[in-house]
């Protein structure tokens, strides 16, 4: 039975759906395993995703390992069968011998035979930006829209990748890229310099937009799950592309320097007429360890920065 390479972690339910069409497309059926409820402190979220195929290939994890193995076997055996399962470990399992190390229990719900065409639709949905509102039935069916006065099995949402936009140049900007796009971000850079894009383009790590000047910048569509960094040394490319940023309505506006640049970036925008809440929006120097020096070091911690901006908003909309 085998899993998906360790070195292609499906995590995002965009990823593990993508996965699970390539599995349909080669003519195999699929089942859908749904992390429902956690207790004590298991590593995954309840929503979280796997897809296993009959021939016990699988994408996504539902633990940090401990229960998987089992998971994918239950799964084939629901492919077989036809029939949901719904599995316990841990804590008031049955399986007294699988262990969470964690102390805690994961309830899990197994979907099999989910269509291609199900599964086509809330990948589509994902990947144009789109919330997916997913529930199961007690038929076993699967709804992207629950009707009301429909009480479902398990329900939750799942939101669209998180988007990192990233306009710059050099060591720095091409480190942040290659740490998003392996952090399973989507990505977006706007690149001056030829050597820069085409090192971007051939390693195929997101989508690239060649800067020309300043006072010609292409449309970008960014969203709510759009972090914009700015990771130009250059200040004459400052402003135009900070407006651009402070347009949308991006969580995170970041821009790189010290202390003292981002005082006078500030003061810059301030006197060309930026009125000061947006101003206000502009993180500077970017990164949750201040003082980074090192492109490497310093990717981490913007990411870091971000991924703690966007958590902090989800709380504050909870």
């Amino acid at each position: 039975m085998r899993s998906a390479s360790p070195l292609a972690t499906h995590e995002h339910p965009q990823d593990v759906l993508g996965a699970a069409l390539g599995f349909a497309k080669s003519g195999a059926a699929v089942a859908l395993v749904i992390v429902t409820a956690t207790e004590g402190g298991a590593v995954r979220t309840p929503g979280a995703l796997m897809a296993v195929s009959e021939t016990g290939e699988s994408a996504g994890y539902v633990s940090g390992g401990c229960i998987d193995a089992d998971v994918r076997l239950n799964a084939v055996e629901a492919l077989n069968t036809g029939e949901l399962r719904k599995l316990r470990y841990g804590a008031g399992s049955p399986f007294v011998d699988i262990r969470l190390p964690c102390g805690g229990a994961i309830d899990v719900l197994i979907v099999p035979n989910v269509t291609p065409e199900t599964i086509s639709m809330m990948y589509d949905r994902l990947d144009n930006r789109e919330t997916v509102r997913f529930a199961v039935l007690a038929t076993g069916d699967i709804q992207l829209d629950v009707a009301p006065g429909e009480t479902p099995l398990f329900q939750t949402v799942y939101y669209p990748k998180l988007s990192l936009r990233i306009a710059g140049r050099g060591a720095d900007c091409i480190a942040l890229a290659r740490l998003a796009s392996a952090s399973g971000f989507a990505l977006h850079l706007q690149l001056p310099d030829e050597v820069d894009y085409e090192a971007v383009r051939s390693a195929g790590i997101g989508t690239v937009a060649r800067l020309t000047t300043p006072c010609s910048l292409a449309p970008v569509e960014d969203d709510r799950s759009t972090a914009f960094v700015l990771m130009f040394h250059d200040a004459h490319w400052e402003a135009a592309l900070l407006k651009q940023a402070l347009g949308g309505p991006a969580f995170f506006i970041g821009a790189v320097g010290s202390a003292k640049t981002h005082a006078k970036r500030c003061e810059s925008l301030r006197e060309a007429g930026m009125s000061a809440h947006d101003i206000q929006r502009i993180r500077g120097p970017v990164g949750l360890v201040p003082s980074m020096r090192d492109a490497s070091m310093l990717a981490i911690s913007t990411l870091a920065e971000i991924v703690d901006a966007f958590h902090t908003k989800e709380a504050v909309l909870v």
